[in-house]
């Protein structure tokens, strides 16, 4: 199969191989695509649901962390090691 990429998109996928440490273009579009697929089957909880709106609510108020060290929480608890 081949694939046209925009050049948008080309520019997004190099920097997500970068950002990742992926090898090779094959390499980053499997994981995202696993990643996205892993969402697809998942539903939110009761829980979950309320976490975002306290989220939201503490964001709505000033309370937030730098988007670096939430994304690395969130590796850390729901992707599998590289």
């Amino acid at each position: 199969m081949n694939i046209v990429l925009s050049p948008e998109t080309q520019i997004l996928l190099e920097q997500r191989m970068r950002k990742g440490g992926y090898s090779s273009p094959d390499d980053a579009v499997r994981a995202e695509l696993e990643t996205l697929d892993r969402l697809d089957d998942e539903e939110l909880d009761d829980e979950t649901i309320d976490d975002i709106e306290q989220g939201l609510a503490e964001a709505d108020r000033g309370q937030m962390r730098p988007w670096e060290q939430v994304r690395e929480e969130l590796r850390a608890k729901y992707l599998p090691p590289r």
